[in-house]
């Protein structure tokens, strides 16, 4: 249980403390006044990563350029966790002392669900590849560097695709064996196939009865290598790579294909029965729940999936953090056990 939050040059917040009493804490407060900032810190601190930002840009910038850090500290029953992000260093701390990215998350993990999620089933498949490798990193820290090491070979691979390409086009040639691109299309396929393993295993954990997701591959049934070899043509003519686990999918049933044949309604729901069956896959695998991070669903569910996502047997298995413009719009027997803190006096 987290019982105590600092920021220093987080996004808005020059400096700001909380101290948390209870396991569900409501912050509530108008727009723009730091609710969601608080819930990326507690990402950021548990998760190693933010769920918004792809770079340092939640560091404050008021901030001379050498001067410019940021400092995330959290108590929990058992320690002290203190994460620092300067312009070229970064330390992470357990009790005032340096320690490994592996110990410093190994006792932490949090999983949040916001409105952007929603979006997962009915437009971007960016989004639902995101929500796997995210999800992953929680149960397995060393997998983030399988995901950079992807990310590095995909673009020299796509980069060196390009130059074949431009020959392509000005001279007609297709070099589909040449020796360059065939050692990054080695190296490409060593790391595609661990993320699609990862990935399927992950799927199959969450199957239960009708309620499951069916990974869909960009290779279909044939063998990553055989498609991406078959594709080499396609590759060089585009100039870029068009198969692999950067092209996969995933697809939700719950008795029909949800993101085929759902209502909006229905697809809210989905969203909400996946983060919760999440949280037990991680508990099974981590021996406790993550911390529960809900950024503004309600404005996103009506009143009567709203009082269905924040049953008392959801919320009730670890420390939920809750987010809200009008903290009346949560259900009354949850705001009976719940912390209250108003952001607007932080101001």
């Amino acid at each position: 249980m987290i019982k105590r939050l600092k920021l220093t040059n987080f996004r808005q917040f020059k400096k700001l403390e909380l101290n948390f009493e209870k396991d569900i804490i409501v912050l509530h407060g108008n727009n723009a006044i730091g609710k969601s900032t608080i819930l990326e810190a507690i990402s950021l601190i548990t998760n190693g990563c933010s769920p918004w930002a792809s770079s340092d840009e939640f560091i404050k910038n008021e901030q001379s350029e050498e001067e410019k850090y940021t400092r995330i500290e959290m108590d929990t029953e058992e320690n002290t966790y203190s994460f620092f992000k300067g312009k070229t260093k970064k330390e992470l701390k357990i009790d005032g002392q340096k320690t490994t990215p592996k110990k410093f998350f190994r006792n932490n993990a949090s999983s949040i669900f916001n409105p952007e999620q929603i979006e997962i089933l009915m437009i971007s498949s960016s989004k639902r590849r995101n929500f796997l490798d995210d999800t992953i990193v929680i149960l397995d820290y060393g997998y983030i560097d399988v995901l950079k090491a992807f990310n590095k070979v995909l673009r020299q691979r796509n980069a060196y695709l390009k130059k074949l390409s431009k020959n392509f086009y000005e001279k007609g040639i297709i070099a589909r064996n040449d020796p360059q691109l065939n050692f990054w299309t080695n190296e490409f396929l060593s790391v595609s196939n661990t993320i699609q393993e990862k990935r399927i295993a992950f799927v199959n954990s969450l199957g239960h009865r009708d309620f499951k997701l069916e990974y869909v591959k960009s290779n279909k049934e044939i063998s990553l290598e055989e498609c991406v070899e078959d594709s080499k043509k396609r590759d060089i003519a585009t100039g870029y790579t068009n198969i692999g686990p950067h092209r996969d999918d995933w697809e939700l049933i719950n008795g029909k294909n949800i993101k085929r044949y759902g209502s909006r309604g229905e697809k809210r729901l989905a969203i909400g029965q996946l983060i919760f069956k999440v949280q037990e896959v991680v508990k099974n695998e981590l021996g406790s729940y993550p911390t529960l991070l809900l950024d503004d669903i309600s404005s996103e569910l009506d009143k009567e999936n709203t009082s269905l996502i924040f049953g008392k047997e959801n919320l009730e298995k670890q420390q939920t953090f809750i987010t809200v413009i009008n903290y009346k719009d949560i259900p009354k027997d949850i705001l009976k056990n719940a912390q209250l803190i108003d952001l607007n006096l932080f101001k």
